[in-house]
């Protein structure tokens, strides 16, 4: 009996966890491998055989997946001046970008928070479907397409339909389901909107990291999440897989797969503490991730194994993804009271706004006090800057001039606890400032452009 043998090969064409499953089960069935370990973090898999290992043979088992093995490693980037200049420029580039999108609030239209409308939530199902919801869930309708077609019938088209029909049922289903679930279980205790932004920052700090991923960033490379190994080894398995239902079954624990998308929305959904809300939500969201995944099981498309669009693609997507995860990030600092990009955002134009706005002292007999008066305009509050006396009564007058979206839930963090709804034509708040400092006024998701506020 020969002496096992074990390599170690660089692989070029990983980029998701899916990745790992594919190249393990290919490899596993080679003739004379014994056992295969592949690391998307180090970009490397390992073979175990007992016989003399045969390279070209292996990348022969690979090459329609778009995989290559080779004993070198390909493509290492090194530090250079060029490529510093090149990275400077770029992030110039998008904080440019990002102060112009905050100023004509691009994306306040697209932004999840608990008031998004079921469109917002489709179409970030579609972004999430056009990114690593098409790799982590794609590659799983890949690694199981062949086994699913034998089990239904390869040579009836109906037949074929059958079980990828049954995932993206299970699919919508289940997000329907547990996502409902969400809101119920998040109406038994109340989330601050300190704690929602600590949630939301977070979550976008992980989906920052993945688009950096994609527009090719070597450190954020490096930074990998991946499904845990028992659950893809189990996934593998093909045998785990054999019952005529188990497409339906895959379908509805794709809930659990951690794409930053989905935990992103999952997480809006836990907030509403609304079952029906939270549930309409999370199917909106895979409806959204509907088109795309329907594709993928219908034709087999390994989505990106051409390199060229792959490359391109990549490069939209992350970008978008960091403008958004910035966008999230910068939102919620504002619902903290913490210091922004939007402190530093182009000037709004203000020749319409009316100019008794502001800060008057008024006496009420022996009484004195602060009256403010201010406009909610469309996704703006104006003035854009007041100040306070500290320990001086002050009766707010907020005055709705076709204020929309999440404007129309104006939040003062560090002044005025509660949110103040603007549903009427005049709304008015009478609080008394405290503490000396500097705060900020915005909406309940820190969208609107902050006005500041500084008690003496």
């Amino acid at each position: 009996m020969s002496q096992k043998q074990t390599c170690t090969f660089y692989v070029s064409g990983m980029h998701c966890a899916a990745c790992e499953i594919l190249i393990e089960k290919k490899l596993a069935k080679t003739s004379g491998v014994t056992s295969v370990k592949a690391s998307l973090a180090h970009k490397q898999v390992e073979v175990t055989t007992h016989q003399k290992i045969n390279l070209e043979r292996l990348n022969q088992e690979l090459s329609e997946h778009g995989y290559a093995l080779s004993e070198k490693l390909v493509g290492e980037n090194h530090v250079t001046m060029q490529s510093v200049i090149t990275g400077i420029g770029i992030s110039i580039i998008l904080f440019v970008a990002y102060l112009i999108i905050e100023d004509v609030q691009i994306l306040s239209t697209f932004t999840l928070h608990e008031n998004s409308g079921i469109l917002v939530f489709f179409v970030w199902g579609v972004v999430a479907s056009l990114s690593t919801c098409a790799a982590l869930v794609g590659g799983l309708l890949l690694s199981l397409s062949k086994q699913w077609n034998e089990l239904y019938g390869s040579n009836n088209e109906r037949q074929r339909v059958i079980p990828f029909a049954m995932f993206n049922i299970g699919r919508l289903i289940s997000y329907a389901l547990l996502g409902g679930l969400l809101g119920l279980v998040g109406s038994f205790f109340t989330v601050s909107l300190q704690q929602t932004a600590i949630l939301v920052i977070l979550v976008s700090l992980f989906m920052l990291v993945i688009g950096l991923q994609m527009l090719g960033v070597s450190w954020a490379k490096k930074i990998q999440f991946t499904i845990p190994k028992f659950i893809s080894k189990y996934i593998s398995n093909e045998q785990n897989f054999q019952g005529k239902y188990m497409p339906f079954l895959t379908g509805a624990l794709t809930f659990f797969i951690p794409c930053g998308f989905t935990l992103m929305a999952q997480t809006i959904a836990l907030t509403t503490g609304n079952i029906v809300t939270s549930s309409v939500m999370m199917f909106s969201f895979a409806l959204g991730t509907l088109p795309v995944l329907a594709i993928l099981s219908f034709s087999s498309l390994k989505f990106q194994n051409h390199s060229a669009f792959a490359g391109v693609f990549n490069l939209l997507v992350g970008f978008f993804i960091i403008a958004f995860s910035l966008y999230n990030i910068n939102s919620q600092f504002n619902v903290m009271g913490f210091p922004s990009l939007s402190d530093i955002a182009l000037t709004p134009n203000t020749s319409f706004v009316n100019k008794k706005l502001g800060v008057q002292l008024r006496t009420n007999g022996k009484e004195e006090y602060q009256e403010v008066t201010m406009e909610a305009n469309g996704f703006e509050y104006f003035p854009k800057e007041m100040t306070l006396k500290s320990g001086l009564p002050a009766k707010f007058t907020i005055k709705n001039l076709n204020v929309f979206g999440c404007a129309k839930a104006m939040y003062m963090p560090g002044l005025y606890s509660e949110v103040i709804y603007l549903n009427e034509d005049e709304t008015k708040v009478e609080f008394t400032p405290e503490k000396a400092g500097t705060y900020k006024i915005s909406c309940s998701m820190g969208m609107v452009a902050p006005v500041t506020v500084t008690v003496m």
